[in-house]
């Protein structure tokens, strides 16, 4: 290639830039490459930056994951809400009821839907954070009560229907519904008025029908919400279900406080209250988001 301009070479102040070139390309000294330290510094450079995106990816994924999961929870104590509202429960011909001085008595059976005319339905309960399970479950308890007193009127209050969950161990039949939440969600805390008292179940029930001189008062079926008393977190379900039994009929209702909800986020520094609650309005379940694990 030098042949077409021979006056380079022979000119001494480029002999030696010449010389520089060519000695590479016949295979002399070679161009430098990277160090062992400079690859190493490359790769941990490198390597941060996947930790870091891949940090930020994971956080995102799971700030989606708890909104999922709190906002489902939500969904499901509306939908319980919705259910009882409706007279909606499950697996209605597969047991029969009848009326006894201590209360429904439930067993098997096979009885048409209507024919339990010495049992009324009247809600559902939820039981929270129940004992041993992992992811946690909650637990959807199916109510039955008498439909009249001893006199044969029609009961109008909770305590004369004397209210019973129809699930093991308290009956033969078990229509319990079972539940878990989602992406580690758990419940941290729940509490019913604003003094704060710890409970683990709330009932859902419909108000009895009630008189007056001309004979039942029009508008008056709407839905209830009661504290159960004697229930906490993390109670097997035979605790739930004797605290069901044996204090919902007594109750307090519909406290212009409400039930409060806690659920701590599995993956992030959140946390979901839920309120529940009607201020003798529609009752509602209302969301909102913490930035800590604790509702504060």
């Amino acid at each position: 290639m030098f042949k077409r301009a021979p006056h380079i070479l022979k000119n001494a102040r480029f002999r030696q830039s010449a010389y520089d070139i060519l000695k590479p390309m016949k295979g002399g000294k070679k161009t430098r490459g990277f160090t062992i330290l400079e690859t190493l510094i490359v790769l941990a450079v490198t390597g941060g930056l996947f930790v870091a995106i891949a940090a930020t990816l994971s956080g995102r994924q799971q700030r989606t994951q708890f909104s999922q999961a709190v906002q489902e929870i939500q969904s499901q104590i509306q939908e319980v809400v919705n259910e009882v509202s409706s007279g909606y429960f499950p697996s209605s011909n597969n047991f029969k009821c009848v009326a006894t001085l201590g209360g429904p008595s439930i067993s098997s059976g096979s009885v048409g839907q209507g024919s339990n005319e010495g049992c009324i339905f009247l809600g559902k309960a939820i039981q929270f954070r129940v004992n041993g399970t992992d992811p946690e479950q909650f637990k959807i308890y199916t109510i039955a009560g008498l439909q009249r007193t001893t006199t044969g009127d029609e009961v109008t209050t909770l305590a004369e229907a004397m209210p019973k969950a129809v699930t093991a161990p308290a009956s033969s039949v078990d229509i319990t519904e079972t539940k878990k939440l989602q992406y580690g969600l758990t419940t941290a805390w729940m509490v019913w008025s604003n003094s704060n008292v710890p409970i683990g179940t709330v009932a859902f029930t419909n108000s009895l029908a009630s008189y007056d001189d001309a004979g039942i008062v029009s508008g008056s079926q709407k839905v209830r919400m009661a504290a159960v008393g004697a229930s906490a977190l993390n109670q097997t379900q035979a605790q739930a279900v004797q605290a069901i039994n044996t204090q919902l009929q007594t109750a307090p209702i519909d406290h212009n406080q409400g039930i409060r909800i806690c659920f701590a986020s599995g993956g992030t520094n959140q946390s979901g209250l839920i309120t529940i609650g009607n201020n003798n309005r529609q009752l509602s379940v209302t969301l909102s988001i913490k930035g800590n694990k604790t509702c504060a």
